[in-house]
């Protein structure tokens, strides 16, 4: 590997994982070469809010065989408390249960350790701090220098991470600076690079941070994490956009996850492939190669089924998949070759339908629970393709009032109606898939066949 630090950070907002998803994880990276695990979602009460308490004897109970599992694995299994929306960096209480919170994992087992300063206000509160610190980084660098003095008397070959308040954007600025020029100077420093989630890590960035702070930058990755307000979207695209050069000017890549681990598999497997071989990696040709390591014979469908979810912050725009089947569309159309235009909606709108039910019936349970809502909407979007084919295929009989055709037209109304009814339920759908270019599509074909029905022929109006 050309880094020296490939991990995980289980660091989103949600629900955390179950504890078994977590054995599954910890094993699956370290098949792909991954040697660190951080144990941090931000929803754990105990992690975050409720940072003094101990962990219940049936968590830890847990957790040690997530350290075991890792040793087998090559993973070192670490945990991360958050202190910061509450926390006295001046007291000694403070400092006792933040240490003997973390001797309990050391316990365990874990030798390497985060305390986690992110998503805080950026100012002192508590009214003693303020009258010993001068600044937020200097009671920040005191009370992890404590943290880690206290930890190095009992934790051999001790490891300790620290996430800075202002973790992206500007590596200048004077917090980090003297949160750096403070901090102890074994400890990593986090970083998430020119932006929270960011779309590249030029190497720029990191040597910025290397020159500001004096010490390489330990990237937070946020990929393909989908937590907030990216819920709906399911980050399954190639990991791009970082610098190769990474791997010579930082201390590392920790990736977070998806709330759906299973799902994440395929990010920190084409990860993965970047991580060992930097220097030569394709991204479409690592994700494509991943995606046929983890599904096999169900590759090619889950692959199509993918490129409906390619949106994410690596990849901001709407996939592309959808814009270059209407356009091939739209071209043929144009051209006068209805059966080419046809065709070629008939065979995407089968390949959503068949594929999405081909996954539905034999991918993994586990998977199938985290991202049926994907896959449903996929499969409807399959269905109104075919639809859409239907009344094009049909509708020229709108412009023919004999008894025949008027039959046919009634059947074409009734057609209509159950689209516009299916579209109207994919209106508030809860998946941010990208089908738009479909919709668009869907809708103005019925616009457009109902007008034949209201204006051109009132005899069959309603």
């Amino acid at each position: 590997m050309a880094f020296e630090i490939l991990g995980v950070v289980e660091g989103f907002y949600g629900k955390p994982w179950p504890m078994e998803r977590r054995e599954e994880i910890i094993k699956f990276i370290g098949e792909q070469g991954y040697n660190l695990y951080i144990y941090a979602p931000k929803d754990d009460e105990l992690h975050r809010f409720r940072w003094r308490e101990p962990y219940p004897e049936e968590f830890m109970r847990a957790f040690k065989r997530l350290v075991y599992l890792g040793e087998e694995s090559g993973v070192a299994v670490s945990v991360a408390i958050s202190p910061g929306l509450s926390v006295s960096y001046s007291s000694e209480n403070d400092l006792s249960a933040i240490v003997n919170k973390y001797l309990g994992f050391a316990e365990l087992g874990v030798g390497t350790f985060g305390l986690f300063y992110d998503d805080i206000p950026p100012a002192l509160f508590d009214e003693t701090d303020k009258k010993r610190f001068d600044t937020l980084a200097e009671a920040q660098a005191h009370f992890a220098n404590r943290v880690i003095e206290k930890l190095r008397m009992e934790v051999k070959h001790l490891n300790f991470i620290v996430c800075p308040t202002e973790y992206h954007k500007n590596p200048n600025s004077s917090y980090l600076k003297e949160l750096a020029r403070k901090l102890d100077p074994d400890a990593k420093i986090m970083w998430t690079g020119p932006q929270v989630c960011s779309k590249a890590i030029p190497v720029s960035d990191a040597m910025a941070f290397e020159e500001s702070t004096g010490r390489k930058a330990l990237y937070w990755d946020n990929y393909p994490v989908n937590d907030s307000y990216m819920i709906p979207e399911l980050h399954i695209g190639p990991y791009t956009g970082r610098s190769p050069e990474l791997s010579d000017h930082s201390a590392g890549i920790v990736l977070n996850p998806m709330i759906q681990p299973e799902a994440s598999k395929v990010a920190l497997g084409c990860a993965a492939k970047f991580f060992s071989d930097p220097w030569n990696y394709i991204p479409e040709k690592a994700w494509k190669e991943t995606i046929q390591e983890l599904f096999g014979e169900l590759s090619d469908a889950f692959e199509h089924f993918a490129l409906y979810n390619m949106q994410s912050p690596l990849h901001p725009a709407e996939s592309e998949k959808p814009t270059e089947v209407m356009e091939s569309f739209k071209a043929a159309y144009i051209n006068g070759d209805l059966e080419k235009a046809l065709t070629i909606l008939q065979n995407e709108g089968q390949t959503m339908l068949s594929g999405g039910e081909k996954l539905l019936d034999n991918l993994d349970d586990k998977l199938i629970r985290e991202i049926s809502p994907w896959l449903k909407d996929y499969i409807t979007w399959g269905k109104l393709l075919l639809e859409a084919v239907e009344i094009l295929e049909s509708r020229d009989v709108l412009f023919d009032s004999t008894a025949e055709n008027k039959k046919k037209a009634e059947r074409l109304q009734r057609t209509l109606e159950e689209v516009e009814t299916q579209l109207k339920a994919q209106t508030p759908q809860n998946t941010l898939m990208s089908c738009s270019a479909y919709r668009d599509f869907v809708s103005e074909l019925c616009t457009r066949t109902k007008g034949v029905f209201y204006l051109h022929n009132k005899d069959w109006q309603h």
